[in-house]
């Protein structure tokens, strides 16, 4: 049964403010509870911004009942006026400028009233997305890429949670740069929030409105001119599903690369389509819009799925399969010389083709920093010491990076190999779970001084941007290929959990490393344990590999888990990452 936003009750907690005069009001905030420290302070650093449950859930009556509560809120309001007074202390200039958006959740209008409120109390300009009086939506990805596609925005602000249940919300916020706040800021924010004992808003504020909407659907367009021709989208028709609103974007987007649009407005909860997928109801909307394809996306669109009517059948595919299965295509089809820079954890089907694979970290923390490392933007240096950063060599062993030199060098030593004294590559940056980013590198050997110059044409997103390769894969089906004669499928790629809070997760971490370098025997087989480190050598992964298979494991950065991912043999490989999910919490937990 598909469970509908309408079947939820919401309401909120009365918030107290005095009045200061006309336009400012005081909200006096209480002391903060251990547990509250830590959500503000996490022990795991999240790998996207601040995420928590805002919402309490009563399940008494004839349907649930989420109520956001008013110290949940406050915990809110608490980041918020820290990041204003954080950014504020990082420049020099009056008039800072923020974009402030959210997706659909029942909890976003309060939270973004409140924000921009906040903000504009500090002498912010405060941005809205072009909507609904009241109303700023936009997704993930657009939000984060705004503030380098408009170059007087200080910071953008979005309000999310992602994939998880509506009880749920979250900030992910991007100041300067469109890569996730890690490192020296999110600590300097956690402490600046847990400090404050009052805060003032700015009731009669009117933010400035914008079209971010259409600012990326041209850049989108203009890369993806770089790549190959948008031809076939032409009068075909699409079923969009975004499990939460109606992705205003991606339709516009599609629309405007001629295809025709059915939008699904069935909100689903959890809105998540790696984990919620409604077969039947998908292949009747199909099968009324005369509809070959299905495009499901989460409340912030950086997760994806694919539903494809292929020789009669319907198939479901997942973002390893779509990935890869798409860098490939690319490469032997259209002669693409691919970057492949993916979290450790993600699909190796797309490696063989790539020119050059690069792993990296979980989250585009890590990801986006090779982007930076090859356009030589200046990074701050406690991103690069929490970073993991890995140079895949021919021999399939990793080297870490802790600059862009010896990664500048490798692919100029690869373009020697194959005589190339220029070329334009195709760098994808994405991770197992649906984030995906292109970018257009070229690079050319100087005639005169013997150097080489790396220099792309396009702004630089280096955070979750998969609406580029949302398109391309659509336009490459629409062509007539198939995902599933792209990829190898003797070997299967998924991931699990077990249940862990922080300090469990700490825990498995440490307890763990005595095996760092040696070999173990699960289960009558033999794995080789690695410790995968960041560049402060703190250990972040650990591989599990063995003569057919390979697993990672590392500490959750969104949910009380420790995640599992393994690349095995499609009929041995969920019974292989059971028993060594039982290992790991059997004897270090």
């Amino acid at each position: 049964m598909v469970k509908i936003l309408i079947d939820i009750d919401f309401e909120i907690e009365d918030v107290e403010l005095e009045e200061i005069d006309e336009s400012t009001k005081l909200l006096r905030l209480p002391e903060l509870t251990e547990t509250e420290v830590k959500i503000i302070d996490p022990i795991i650093a999240p790998t996207s911004g601040l995420r928590i449950q805002i919402c309490d859930i009563n399940n008494a009556g004839s349907k649930p009942k989420y109520t956001l509560s008013r110290r949940k809120l406050l915990l809110f309001l608490r980041v918020f006026k820290a990041i204003s007074i954080k950014v504020k202390k990082m420049h020099d200039k009056k008039n800072l400028k923020v974009l402030l958006v959210s997706d659909d959740r029942p909890s976003a209008n309060i939270l973004l009233k409140y924000s921009s409120q906040i903000f504009a109390y500090e002498e912010y300009d405060v941005c809205f997305q072009e909507d609904e009086d009241g109303k700023s939506r936009v997704s993930s990805p657009y939000g984060a890429a705004s503030v380098a596609l408009y170059d007087d925005l200080d910071i953008v602000i979005v309000l999310t949670a992602s994939h998880n249940d509506l009880s749920w919300n979250g900030i992910k916020f991007y100041i300067d740069y469109p890569i996730p706040i890690s490192g020296d800021i999110f600590k300097d924010i956690s402490v600046i929030a847990l400090g404050l004992k009052e805060i003032r808003i700015k009731t009669d504020l009117k933010p400035i409105i914008i079209d971010t909407i259409q600012k990326n659907n041209d850049y989108i367009i203009d890369i993806l001119s770089k790549i190959i021709e948008i031809k076939s989208l032409k009068n075909t028709n699409l079923v969009l599903w975004p499990y939460l609103g109606k992705a205003e974007g991606l339709v516009k987007l599609f629309k405007q690369l001629g295809a025709n649009v059915h939008l699904v407005e069935d909100d689903i909860n959890p809105p998540n389509p790696i984990k919620e997928v409604y077969e039947d109801k998908l292949r009747t909307i199909m099968n009324e819009a005369n509809s070959n394809l299905a495009l499901l996306l989460d409340a912030d669109r950086d997760r994806i799925a694919l539903y494809v009517k292929e020789n009669g059948n319907y198939i479901y595919y997942i973002p390893n399969e779509i990935y890869s299965a798409m860098h490939n295509i690319l490469a032997n089809d259209f002669n693409k010389k691919i970057i492949n820079v993916r979290t450790i954890p993600s699909d190796l089907r797309g490696d063989d083709t790539s020119f050059l694979n690069i792993l990296t970290g979980v989250g585009y923390k890590h990801l986006g920093i090779i982007l930076y490392f090859l356009m030589d933007v200046e990074v701050e240096k406690s991103k690069i010491d929490a970073a993991i950063l890995y140079i895949k060599d021919n021999n399939d062993q990793l080297a870490q990076i802790k600059e862009p030199i010896p990664l500048k060098r490798k692919i100029i030593e690869e373009m020697i190999k194959n005589n190339l004294e220029e070329a334009s590559f195709v760098v994808v940056m994405w991770e197992e779970s649906g984030g995906h980013t292109v970018n257009i590198l070229n690079v050319s050997k100087n005639k005169n001084s013997e150097e080489y110059l790396f220099q792309t044409d396009f702004p630089l997103v280096a955070d979750k941007y998969p609406v580029t390769a949302l398109v391309l894969i659509t336009e490459l089906i629409c062509r007539g290929y198939e995902i599933s004669k792209s990829i190898d499928w003797s070997i299967k790629g998924i991931n699990q959990t077990i249940s862990a809070k922080d300090e469990e997760k700490v825990k498995i971490m440490q307890n763990f490393k005595i095996n760092d370098g040696k070999s173990v025997e699960i289960n009558n087989k033999s794995y080789k344990i690695t410790a995968l480190k960041d560049n402060s050598d703190k250990v972040d992964i650990y591989e599990i590999k063995s003569d057919n298979s390979i697993i990672y494991f590392r500490p959750s950065g969104t949910g009380p888990d420790v995640r599992f991912y393994i690349f095995g043999h499609r009929d041995t490989h969920l019974a292989e990452i059971e028993e060594v999910k039982n290992y790991v919490k059997d004897n270090f937990a």
